[in-house]
């Protein structure tokens, strides 16, 4: 009876280890693949504008916005802002910035209430049905893309738009072996929270 009861511990141990280094060796990858697919990067077409969505202080959409127009991408960039204090707008300093990179002042437009992708689809859809635009070039975080695609486009369906993130760089961000980086686990843990906010249909 003991030595029967020692073997049936033996093979639960054994259970119980395989199953431990299957998570071991299973779980990066899993977590590698969950990150990636928050990517979304399209081949791209001239369209009539290219948008920069908000969230980014460092203006590195912006910089990308305008490498894009200036490979005749789009004829105008589209900007998002909000208000803050002494009624100053981050969409005007966002506006003087892709001046200051070659972008006629008169190409730049300013969403100056864009304080969350759901808001920018809106008031994009509004602005490119009232300059009859029929697609646009987003550029956005790549963790950031597909979210963003799949809320402007279900905005918009009518409306075509293309996907072209940063690259997935360290300095911006990296899927490969994210949890390992300070630095990334905030934004990526932040978008699996908004992407279960966004289907469910949750806050604005």
């Amino acid at each position: 009876m003991k030595q029967s009861q020692t073997q049936g511990w033996k093979r639960r141990l054994l259970v119980i280890s395989c199953v431990g280094l299957g998570l071991y060796l299973l779980t990066p990858a899993a977590l590698n693949a969950a990150a990636r697919h928050l990517v979304r990067i399209d081949e791209l077409k001239p369209a009539d504008a290219i948008i920069a969505l908000g969230g980014d202080p460092l203006c590195w959409r912006e910089r990308q916005a305008a490498e894009l127009y200036h490979r005749g991408m789009g004829r105008q960039i589209v900007v998002s802002g909000i208000p803050f204090a002494w009624g100053g707008n981050t969409g005007e300093a966002k506006r003087r910035y892709l001046v200051c990179r070659g972008v006629p002042e008169s190409d730049v437009v300013v969403l100056k209430e864009a304080r969350n992708t759901r808001a920018e689809a809106a008031m994009l859809t509004e602005l490119m049905q009232a300059r009859g635009w029929h697609s646009a070039i987003v550029v956005t975080a790549p963790f950031h893309s597909r979210r963003a695609l799949f809320t402007i486009e279900r905005s918009a369906p009518q409306l075509k738009f293309y996907s072209a993130p940063l690259p997935a760089e360290p300095r911006v961000w990296e899927a490969e072996r994210w949890w390992t980086r300070r630095s990334d686990v905030t934004p990526t843990l932040r978008e699996f929270v908004s992407w279960a906010n966004t289907i469910a249909g949750g806050w604005q």
